[in-house]
């Protein structure tokens, strides 16, 4: 209902209308539980699921932390939080020419809950903690992905070889050879993580910080 006054000016009285106050149909700001979408299955990030996936091990001795990874042509591996599933896994491991920006950021651990053997590391996302994981069973060029650590997408896995590569401590420079594929390595395909069979050739060194 709309409601009038007056406004006494002389000897005249002149109404005046009175609009009701209403408030604007949008949210001055943005939401904070507005979603964010994903690539893959689910299509809606679950913040509550991914962080079940992916919890940080705390009790995990990370001999770099924060560091980047490289390939010998100087470009980073990288990740996009938003290119997985709902839980943040399945997320495609990428090379692109390193901004410093925290998808390319990884810790090395070489003691912890997901990891059992000597000379070996776990390559992690500092990002989203989900593990660089080789998965042959997958179609090529889709091999290389990150996954929750131990192999389990709900985060209820322990250890897996698919994620265990070889590694001694205190070097920098290496293959990227999964545990489970002893003769297999990482290779630097495009812009993609690619395997091939270990030949110690300059797409498959790769440089820790």
């Amino acid at each position: 209902m709309y409601l009038s006054t007056f406004l006494s000016i002389g000897a005249l009285m002149t109404p005046i209308l009175c609009l009701p106050t209403v408030s604007p149909p949008f949210p001055l700001q943005p939401r904070q539980n507005d979603s964010i979408a994903v690539q893959r299955a689910g299509g809606v990030l679950n913040p509550e699921a991914a962080a079940e996936a992916n919890p940080r091990d705390n009790t995990a001795t990370r001999v770099f932390s924060s560091t980047t990874i490289k390939s010998s042509d100087g470009r980073c591996l990288f990740i996009d939080p938003q290119a997985g599933d709902f839980r943040q896994n399945l997320i495609p491991v990428q090379l692109q020419d390193c901004d410093g920006s925290e998808g390319e950021k990884w810790d090395i651990i070489t003691e912890g809950e997901h990891i059992d053997q000597e000379d070996a590391m776990l390559a992690v996302s500092t990002v989203t903690q989900g593990c660089l994981n080789f998965d042959p069973r997958r179609k090529a060029g889709d091999q290389v992905i990150l996954f929750s650590c131990g192999g389990r997408a709900d985060g209820g896995g322990k250890v897996t070889d698919s994620q265990e590569f070889a590694f001694k401590d205190g070097e920098t420079s290496l293959q990227l050879s999964p545990l489970s594929e002893a003769e297999t390595c990482l290779v630097a395909d495009g812009a993609k993580l690619g395997s091939a069979g270990c030949s110690g050739g300059a797409a498959q060194s790769f440089t820790i910080g």
